[in-house]
């Protein structure tokens, strides 16, 4: 017996890529002489598209159902980005399974329309599908969700279902370091389909003699999976790559839709809100303001790049807000000593990322720009540094708002590890409209 699996990951909602995906998928399938699966690894959805953030991720949905997909996975983006009722119903309507093993609610149940794994049975070959997400411990609990080792949550499935299946195929959103280490403890495994981490595998990774195959990030590849089985075991495979350039070109219209979705007015009268990466505008002066009252702070540090576009319009649309700030960042409330946040402000003043191209983290923008301080000053020849107008005590206590982006060791290493509440399901744009209503 031969089986096909193709696997998709990190889409993103790349949504016109996912189109051509999904016509080659529509092409080939059809013409093989034998089964195929169509997998996907999680983070297809991405509110970062107008289309997707109107549809709270249902459109990604029906998107997965056209492309016939089989099993899909959640990534963080489907289980940190909306919140606890939308990701409940997010498949409510799916027409693929969909399975996680390590995100349960605090009662212990999985999200609803999940399974914790998940046997499907082609030609009598049993195969148990597996899957787990990164462990973003904070952000879930704030969302009420409960996610556990996902080591260990694959181990516990894999006992689970002992003498129930013949192959065992891991759905890994938690990312290549992580899928090396599975390949080290469990060399059962017969694949690994990787993600989180956006690498890829032009020909797959034999590791430990598991076949590991992933497939990039943005829908820049489609991946296939070839599987040839004798007697329930596995006595060949073989992975490759199908890069966007070959697939199929289509027509869509996502960007047209997803503005045509977010048209309703928020402010409806002329409006002018400029956007400068190194310097302070009104627009990113709101933004701090907005931050610095949503999270009941003592003092705020943004970074102007957040404002992605500037608006001068007769009116301005929910379309416009999420333009400005596409991202998929939430505030945060950080404890931190006087002493701490005086090297932040100081670190803050390098302004070493003013210029540069800042991706990943959530960050949907181009250039990181400058540092804006809210509420905070100083007088750097004396060392002298000032919130509210008063000196900052060193042994005192201050609340620092900013954004989660900050809390993930890159910009400001030291705040990884202070005393962090983050503030969701809320996005800048949502806290960024409610202060631009007061104006």
């Amino acid at each position: 017996m031969k089986l096909t699996i193709y696997h998709t990951n990190d889409i993103h909602s790349h949504l016109h890529e996912y189109a051509r995906i999904t016509e080659y998928l529509t092409q080939k399938r059809p013409q093989l002489s034998h089964h195929s699966l169509y997998l996907d690894i999680g983070d297809h959805v991405d509110l970062s598209a107008p289309v997707t953030e109107a549809t709270m991720g249902i459109k990604n949905v029906e998107l997965l159902n056209e492309a016939h997909c089989n099993i899909a996975t959640i990534g963080n983006n489907e289980g940190m980005t909306i919140s606890h009722d939308a990701l409940n119903t997010l498949y409510d309507n799916a027409t693929f399974d969909v399975t996680c093993a390590n995100v349960f609610d605090e009662q212990g149940r999985l999200p609803r329309n999940m399974s914790s794994s998940f046997i499907k049975v082609i030609d009598g070959v049993r195969i148990l599908f597996i899957a787990a997400t990164a462990p973003f411990t904070p952000f879930y609990r704030a969302l009420d969700w409960i996610v556990t080792n996902p080591l260990e949550a694959i181990k516990d499935e894999i006992n689970a279902n002992e003498g129930a299946y013949d192959l065992l195929v891991i759905m890994s959103h938690v990312g290549v370091f992580f899928d090396e280490k599975l390949c080290q403890e469990i060399p059962e495994i017969d694949l690994i389909l990787g993600s989180h981490t956006h690498h890829y595998f032009e020909n797959g990774e034999i590791n430990n003699g598991v076949l590991m195959a992933a497939a990039g990030k943005y829908g820049h590849f489609l991946g296939e999976v070839t599987l040839e089985i004798e007697n329930n075991s596995i006595v060949k495979k073989q992975a490759i790559l199908h890069p966007l350039d070959k697939l199929p070109e289509v027509k869509t219209h996502f960007d047209e839709e997803g503005k045509m979705l977010l048209n309703d007015s928020v402010i409806d009268r002329p409006i002018y809100l400029p956007r400068r990466t190194d310097t302070i505008t009104q627009t990113a002066h709101i933004l701090a303001e907005s931050i610095f009252e949503f999270t009941n702070a003592d003092c705020t540090i943004i970074n102007a790049g957040l404002i992605v576009n500037g608006i001068e319009a007769e009116r301005l649309t929910e379309y416009d807000i999420h333009q400005m700030l596409p991202h998929p960042i939430n505030a945060v409330r950080i404890r931190l000593s006087g002493r701490e946040l005086k090297n932040i402000i100081i670190k803050s003043q390098k302004q070493e990322y003013l210029n540069e191209h800042a991706q990943g983290l959530g960050f949907r923008g181009n250039i990181f720009g400058g540092y804006i301080l809210y509420n905070l000053g100083f007088i750097e020849s004396e060392s002298r540094y000032f919130i509210n107008g008063e000196l900052i005590d060193d042994d005192e206590t201050y609340i620092l708002g900013t954004i989660d982006m900050y809390t993930f060791g890159r910009y400001f290493p030291t705040l990884k590890d202070q005393s962090i509440d983050y503030l969701m399901p809320e996005f800048l744009r949502d806290i960024f409209k409610e202060k631009l209503l007061e104006y």
